[in-house]
């Protein structure tokens, strides 16, 4: 019996030893690989509610990208579309006045005339009567002068072109005005006597103002907080927005720019006239487009892309320009090929009023909010026989603008050609002027007929590459069309870009 029972004692121990060995081990391995599967499916969890809820800061973020997106595509809205007042206006720039009591028209002032660009100095009083006289009869809404209005700053030139443009307004003509790269703290401001040269005072912005602040400032609706930049009611649908883009503090610069707070002020006008339908003419001394491969340095504002992203934003129609001293027409194409029923703001550069052959530019605003321009040339001859000149220079203007600009410009380029034989010499000269000539008037020239001249040949052969070969072939690509008229219709009614 004692047997039987240490037998089944020592089986039943022999089977739990078993169970240790056997069954323990694999319970323990199968436990954590639950525990693992049910960590796993509640970190999942987790990660998809974290997912699925951001965080506070992920939430102010999107929010902020979300608002400062809407902001930069919103656009100023749809359009005013309403009848406009019918506006005449007169355009004319770099006048560059110069007082007869500034010279004794000896050698200094001819080594002056003879050195410039061709202006007709010396006529320069009789030009300004018939022009004020053309001025008058038309009776515009408003007399325009877009910089550059004395020879080089001086103060005494300032002081009595202020006076003939009261001359004007006393007519019934309002007269607005904005100054030129040549205006304001010209080192060169200077008077010609005998054989002298002599530094002369020039104004600061300041005098700048108080001479012209019967022409623009004392009537502003509003002006600029950091420059010469005024904005004038023309009529109940009209403003006119006169940009002083000039750089002349602490010293006078070539170049141009629109200053900081000057742009923002523009878009406070802009957005204003928009919103009620009235035309915004915005008038600045610099070019806002590169219109030129002559002049290809200091012409255009420096910050000409942020400008004309403001213009366009506020469907602009045209800007009006000088400096150049060339007759351009162009509009801002904001991609190659744009169909001509896209909108573009058009830029319009006005010839020098006192370089030949003397072009000013009426405008017409018309009823539907269209805009017409033409060039014109005064016409001095006529005034002339009307007051009794008996100068025949002055009776036969044109003739002798001519002939006076060729002389000027054969002296000059004359000397950049001493290695050409003298025959070749004067071929080339005559080809350059007679080009120049048409370039500066905004005459299309024919590219190709012009390859074909023989003059232009003689240029290829002695003077590529150079400096004068580069401003030929410049001006007669520059004049494939014409640059003295223009048709621009009302943007409201254009497609966008």
């Amino acid at each position: 019996m004692r047997k039987k029972f240490l037998l089944l004692l020592a089986l039943l121990l022999l089977f739990l030893l078993a169970g240790v060995i056997f069954v323990l081990p694999a319970v323990r391995d199968h436990a954590p690989d639950q525990t693992k599967e049910s960590a796993t499916e509640e970190t999942e969890s987790t990660t998809e509610t974290e997912s699925e809820t951001p965080t506070e800061t992920e939430t102010e973020s999107e929010t902020e990208t979300e608002e400062t997106t809407e902001e930069e595509t919103e656009g100023p809205g749809d359009p005013v579309d309403r009848e406009k007042v019918e506006t005449h206006l007169i355009i004319a720039s770099d006048t560059h006045y110069m007082s007869p009591s500034m010279t004794d028209y000896g050698a200094a002032f001819d080594s002056l005339v003879n050195s410039n660009d061709g202006k007709v100095i010396r006529y320069q009083p009789q030009l300004w009567q018939a022009f004020k006289s053309e001025v008058l009869a038309a009776n515009p809404d408003a007399l325009i002068l877009s910089g550059d209005l004395s020879l080089n700053g001086e103060k005494a030139n300032h002081l009595e072109f202020s006076e003939k443009l009261h001359e004007i307004e006393e007519a019934g003509v309002p007269v607005y005005v904005i100054p030129g790269n040549h205006d304001i703290n010209k080192p060169d401001a200077g008077e010609y006597f005998g054989d002298q040269r002599t530094d002369v005072e020039s104004v600061t912005s300041e005098e700048f103002r108080e001479i012209y602040a019967d022409f623009g400032y004392n009537e502003a609706k509003s002006g600029a907080p950091d420059s010469l930049s005024y904005l004038v009611e023309l009529n109940d649908t009209t403003w006119l927005m006169m940009l002083d883009t000039t750089v002349c503090e602490p010293e006078n610069e070539v170049y141009g720019e629109i200053k900081e707070g000057t742009l923002e002020w523009m878009e406070e006008c802009l957005k204003e006239a928009y919103a009620e339908g009235i035309t915004v003419i915005p008038v600045g001394h610099h070019n806002l487009q590169r219109l030129s491969r002559v002049y290809v340095e200091e012409c255009v504002i420096e910050n000409c892309d942020e400008v004309l992203e403001l213009f366009e934003r506020y469907l602009t129609p045209v800007y009006f320009s000088g400096h150049l001293h060339t007759q351009k027409v162009m509009k801002h194409l904001t991609e190659p090929g744009m169909d001509s029923d896209t909108y573009g703001i058009w830029e319009i550069v006005s010839n020098s009023l006192i370089l030949p052959p003397c072009q000013y530019g009426t405008v017409t605003l018309n009823t539907d909010g269209s805009i017409d321009y033409m060039a014109k040339t005064v016409d001095v001859s006529s005034w002339a026989a009307a007051n009794g000149e008996t100068d025949e220079n002055l009776l036969d203007f044109s003739s002798y603008t001519e002939n006076y600009l060729q002389t000027v410009l054969k002296n000059q380029i004359a000397r950049k050609l001493e290695d050409v034989p003298k025959e070749l010499r004067e071929v080339m000269v005559d080809f350059y002027t007679d080009l120049y000539k048409d370039y500066y008037a905004g005459v299309p020239i024919s590219y190709s007929e012009k390859k074909n001249e023989f003059g232009y040949g003689l240029w290829v052969r002695y003077m590529d590459p150079s400096t004068e070969f580069r401003q030929l072939d410049g001006m007669m690509r520059d004049s494939i069309s014409a640059n003295n008229h223009a048709e621009i219709p009302n943007p409201i009614h254009l497609k966008r870009p």
